[in-house]
C-alpha cells in the first residue's frame, strides 16, 4: 500500500510537470535573458530559506518536547511542500508526511501536530505583517483594489481561527472539540451539493481535536522561548522578499525596495488565498498586474515574475521531489 501511495504521488508530480510544460518553457527562455550570476545568488538564497525553514520546525519541535535534526527537518519540510502542491487537500496530504516521519521516529503525533500548527502560527504572523506594509504601500500610490483587501481580510480570518484553535486547546478540549466538529460540518453541508461523500469526518475532527489538546499540554512549562522562532519567522519573509530584489538586479529591471516589498505582498497573498495549489496559474498573473500597477512595465514585470516563481516555486518543488522520494527509501 505505501509503494502505491508513493507511485500515486510520484505520477501526480509527473502529470503536474507535464500540464505545466508551457509555463517551464516560459521559464527557460525568460531565464536566459538574465545575469546567470546574480540568478544563482537568488538560488542560493531561496536554499538558505529552506534551511531556515528546517531551523524554525526545529525550533518549535524542541519547544514541544521533540529533538530533531536541522538537515533532516530540511528534508522532510522540502518533502511536505512537493506533497501539499502535486496532492492538493487543504494541507491534509503534506500532513500525512509528517505523521509518517513522526511515527517512524517514534515521536509523538500530537507534538508533531502542535509543533507545526505553531509554525504555520508564526508563519501567518509574519506573512500578515508584510502583507500589511504592502497594502499600505499600494493605498499610498493609489493601486490598492477591492480584491487584495477581500484576500487580506480572508487571510487574517484563517490566521485568527488558527490562533483561535491553539487558544481553546489550552482553556478547554469540550469547546475545541465543538469548535472543530461545527467547522467540519459546515464544509461538509457547503460541499454537498457538488460531492455525496463528506470532505471533512466529524470523527476524525474530533480525534484531531483530542491531539491538538494533548500536544498543547506540552507548552505550559513554556514562558519565555517565543522569541527565536519569531525572529526565524521575520528573517524567512526578509530572505523571500531579498530574492525579489535580487531578480530584479539580474534582469537590470529599475525599482525601489516600496515596490518589491509590495510586489512580493501581493503575490504571497494569492499564494495563501488561491484555491489552486501554491496560487498556480494565478499568482503569476496578480503579481505581474500589481508590478504594473507599481510602474513596472508590463513586459519586465512579466520577465521578473516568471523568474521570481522560478526560483521560489519551481526550484522547491524540484527539491521536493528529490526528498521526498529519499524519504521513501530510507
Amino acid at each position: 500500500m505505501k509503494k502505491f501511495i508513493v507511485a500515486l504521488i510520484i505520477l501526480l508530480a509527473i502529470i503536474f510537470l507535464i500540464t505545466s510544460f508551457s509555463e517551464l518553457r516560459q521559464i527557460g527562455l525568460v531565464l536566459q535573458k538574465g545575469n546567470i550570476f546574480i540568478i544563482s545568488l537568488a538560488v542560493l538564497i531561496e536554499i538558505g530559506w529552506i534551511l531556515v525553514l528546517g531551523r524554525s520546525f526545529q525550533t518549535l519541535f524542541r519547544i514541544v518536547g521533540i529533538r530533531k535534526e536541522l538537515l533532516p527537518l530540511a528534508r522532510l519540510v522540502a518533502a511536505v511542500n512537493f506533497v501539499n502542491i502535486v496532492a492538493p487537500s487543504a494541507g491534509v496530504s503534506g500532513m500525512a508526511v509528517i505523521y509518517t516521519d513522526a511515527i517512524k521516529n517514534g515521536h509523538s503525533s500530537a507534538r508533531v501536530t502542535v509543533g507545526s500548527l505553531l509554525f504555520l502560527l508564526f508563519d501567518y504572523f509574519g506573512l500578515l505583517t508584510i502583507i500589511f506594509v504592502g497594502l499600505v504601500i499600494l493605498f499610498l500610490r493609489n493601486t490598492l483594489n477591492a480584491a487584495d483587501v477581500i484576500a487580506f481580510l480572508l487571510f487574517l480570518v484563517l490566521a485568527l481561527t488558527l490562533g483561535g484553535m491553539l487558544y481553546l486547546a489550552s482553556h478547554s478540549q469540550q469547546q475545541l472539540i465543538q469548535a472543530v466538529t461545527f467547522i467540519a460540518r459546515t464544509v461538509n453541508k457547503i460541499v454537498r451539493p457538488f460531492r455525496k461523500h463528506e470532505v471533512l469526518s466529524e470523527e476524525n475532527a474530533r480525534i484531531f481535536a483530542c491531539e491538538i489538546v494533548e500536544g498543547v499540554r506540552a507548552l505550559h512549562h513554556i514562558r519565555l522561548g517565543w522569541l527565536r522562532p519569531l525572529l526565524l519567522t521575520l528573517l524567512n519573509k526578509l530572505l523571500l522578499v531579498s530574492i525579489l530584489g535580487v531578480i530584479f538586479l539580474a534582469f537590470k529591471v529599475p525599482t525601489t525596495l516600496a515596490v518589491v516589498i509590495a510586489g512580493f505582498s501581493i503575490a504571497y497573498l494569492f499564494v495563501i488565498i488561491s484555491p489552486t495549489p501554491a496560487g498556480v496559474g494565478i499568482v503569476e498573473g496578480v503579481m505581474t498586474l500589481a508590478l504594473k500597477s507599481l510602474g513596472i512595465p508590463l513586459e519586465a514585470a512579466m520577465v521578473v515574475t516568471l523568474a521570481y516563481r522560478s526560483v521560489t516555486f519551481w526550484f522547491p518543488l524540484l527539491l521536493g521531489m528529490i526528498s521526498f522520494r529519499s524519504l521513501q527509501q530510507t
